[in-house]
């Protein structure tokens, strides 16, 4: 970024002339007199109107003119040397440290100009009225001062020189507007010696239009503000290393926007949308977000379905589904290789490419330290995944400027990288004991693999062959066949394709049986301490084969289903009972209850059934949870009173107080309860 360039040194050696101009004609001014005037600019660059394209507008070029017309030049300029410095010290905070000389003087130096011009225009229309005059002042100050401002862009950072001009010369309208109505009749007040009077005025209604400003400014930085932090806890619960991806995606969108001329009035969309690109990861399990290395290929699907979900909330937000087609897309490769459409080229949505270039290159900055390795990994992505004409418009020194604007983690330390490489070696040395060998094929076609004799294996490894070919990326998937699991790693090369198959059906069965054992183990203990009355299942079928008749059946889904569930259990109680037994009948409800409650908290799909077998009531809840952890079962049925968010909990020691006898069996597919209740009626007391 060349801020001292031949353009802004001429600049600058302007507004340094016009100070060195004030000093000499200092003594010509009547400060006292027009004291009402500079106190009213100077409060109009405190407190500026914001525009459509984000500029701001002071509305202290009323004072100028103003001083212009009623005094003359030397007190106008005086009235942009205090503006200058004003405005620029407001926009630092008014902190010295930062206020720089040069930047003054070439900000000052821009405004002189454009008065000079607008003043020589003013004296030439001088037999004219007071109103053309002003509109025609307000009219060559803010022209002349826009074109000196988009020189200064295209010099410093490379902007095209008529960017967003359209916008802008729309913008002119509020400057004009202002000066034409509020000027002359200033002037007019002011002959009658009401400048006092009149300065208030016209500050109480620039004031007005300011505050107004103000707060729709406000509402919007209040929604940008909530949006950001809303994905940032999204951000933070995937992995604190994510955290302020999604804000520092969107800061790398405005710089991006700025330099590519794009049009002004959408980029506040394009920024706020940006920003949330990836709230559709919040939807997806955490185990795909956190899983340390590849992803299988029915995972990689899985993760990709968060550009849908993102595309889908930000429907629901906005109602405009052309932004939301702008997120859905930012992951298309330029080689037509992404997903979710497989998009190619300049088919993809502009604004998709300018995403997914902000979103790589937040990545890359926080990878790499080296701003020169960022730039050649940028040049190594264009005309594959990233657009090249976008990557064109990045500089050495744009990386360099940008990386001062976000807020970048702390790279990885040699000694993390041990830790995970220790983790992995010791999982591999767990798990190489467990698995039923593996081997090493080179596909190049259907032929390659006539070697295999399971056909079913050998045409989905084709398949997937294929599919790495087409994507060139590499990738696994675990892949089932005559009772055997593989896990099958892919690596395309050119026109072939490294496929390294593990048999893994061992280590599979070794899990299960140790699952087996340990479910054992506590089905024993859990029985006696429980004297049988709860039996821990280790086949659902075992609880399948105890039902009687079926009654009813209904889904559980929402917790209006509570209520519903303990009517449908009702109807099959018998009245008698209802009437001489309310105790037992509370203990039903009760079961009942907290059974549909669990399962609407820690699971999904569930189904709440109603069967009768010898004179017994079965109420038989399952659902397609995670299922119950192991280690939890016996605090859950044993400890009076525990609770866990992932177990049962309390909800289960209501059931084992108010059932006759329990069936659990749990894995990771789900949980399946049978609640059993004699119906023997007891005599009535």
């Amino acid at each position: 970024m060349k801020e001292k360039n031949g353009y802004t040194i001429l600049l600058s050696l302007v507004g340094l002339a016009s100070m060195v101009y004030m000093v000499r004609e200092w003594h010509s001014i009547v400060l006292f007199t027009i004291a009402p005037i500079l106190f009213l600019i100077v409060l109009l660059d405190l407190f500026p109107v914001r525009l459509l394209s984000g500029e701001e507008y002071s509305g202290s070029l009323v004072g100028f003119l103003i001083l212009a017309l009623a005094f003359g030049y030397s007190p106008a300029i005086l009235g942009i040397v205090i503006s200058t410095i004003v405005s620029y010290a407001r926009k630092k905070n008014f902190d010295i440290r930062q206020m720089n000389l040069f930047r003054i003087c070439s900000a000052l130096g821009k405004s002189v100009i454009s008065l000079y011009l607008s003043y020589q225009v003013m004296e030439f229309f001088d037999p004219f009225s007071t109103y053309l005059r002003a509109g025609l002042g307000s009219l060559v100050f803010s022209l002349v001062y826009m074109l000196l401002v988009a020189g200064a862009s295209t010099t410093i950072i490379g902007t095209p020189f008529l960017n967003d001009m359209v916008l802008k010369l729309k913008e002119l309208i509020v400057p004009v507007l202002l000066c034409t109505i509020i000027v002359p009749h200033f002037l007019r007040h002011i002959s009658l010696g009401n400048i006092m009077y009149e300065t208030v005025y016209i500050l109480l209604f620039l004031l007005l239009i300011i505050f107004l400003s103000h707060g729709f400014i406000r509402q919007l930085q209040i929604r940008m503000k909530s949006s950001e932090e809303f994905i940032r806890l999204s951000e933070l619960r995937i992995s604190q290393r994510n955290e302020g991806h999604g804000k520092n995606t969107g800061i790398l969108c405005q710089y991006m926007l700025e330099l590519l001329a794009y049009p002004k009035k959408r980029r506040t969309d394009l920024i706020n949308y940006t920003t949330l690109h990836d709230i559709g990861k919040s939807l997806l399990p955490m185990e795909i977000l956190t899983k340390r290395g590849a992803l299988s290929l029915t995972e990689e699907k899985e993760y990709q379905s968060h550009t849908t979900e993102s595309f889908n909330i930000i429907l629901s937000i906005s109602g405009d589904k052309k932004a939301a087609e702008w997120v859905l897309h930012h992951h298309e490769r330029y080689d037509g290789k992404g997903f979710p459409a497989g998009l190619k080229g300049n088919d993809i949505p502009y604004e998709s490419r300018i995403i997914a270039l902000c979103n790589h290159l937040e990545h890359l900055l926080n990878r790499y330290a080296e701003d020169g390795e960022v730039l050649r990994q940028l040049q190594q992505l264009s005309g594959k995944v990233l657009d090249p004409k976008l990557i064109q418009a990045i500089t050495l020194e744009m990386i360099t400027t940008v990386r001062q604007l976000i807020i970048t983690k702390p790279l990885l330390q040699e000694t993390d990288l041990i830790h995970v490489e220790l983790q992995s070696i010791e999982e591999h040395k767990e798990m190489s004991g467990f698995t039923g060998g593996t081997v090493l094929l080179k596909y190049r076609d259907n032929d390659s693999l006539h070697d295999m004799e399971d056909a079913n294996l050998k045409e989905q490894l084709a398949i997937l062959a294929e599919h790495a070919l087409r994507v060139s990326e590499n990738f696994y998937e675990v892949i089932q066949s005559k009772n055997k699991t593989f896990e099958a790693h892919f690596y395309p090369e050119n026109s072939w394709v490294a496929i390294v198959l593990t048999d893994i059906t061992p280590a599979l069965e070794y899990r299960e049986q140790l699952h087996q054992s340990t479910m054992r183990s506590y089905k024993d203990v859990i029985e006696t301490l429980s004297k049988s009355k709860i039996d821990i299942c280790l086949e659902q079928q075992e609880i399948e084969q105890h039902l009687g008749s079926p009654l009813a059946q209904m889904d559980i889904i929402t917790k209006s289903d509570v209520s519903s569930g303990r009517s449908l259990v009702m109807e099959y109680i018998p009245e008698e009972l209802k009437i001489n037994q309310p105790k037992k009948l509370m203990h039903i409800k009760l079961a009942v209850s907290e059974g549909v409650t669990n399962l609407i908290k820690h699971a999904a799909n569930g189904k709440l059934s109603v069967y009768s077998k010898c004179n017994v009531l079965q109420i038989y809840i399952t659902d397609q949870g995670s299922g119950i952890p192991i280690h939890e079962l016996p605090k859950m049925i044993l400890i009076s009173g525990y609770s866990s968010k992932r177990s049962l909990g309390k909800g289960f020691a209501l059931m084992y107080t108010s059932a006759d006898r329990i069936m659990v069996h749990t894995s990771s597919k789900g949980t399946s309860i049978l609640l059993e209740f004699d119906m023997l009626l007891e005599e009535a007391s």
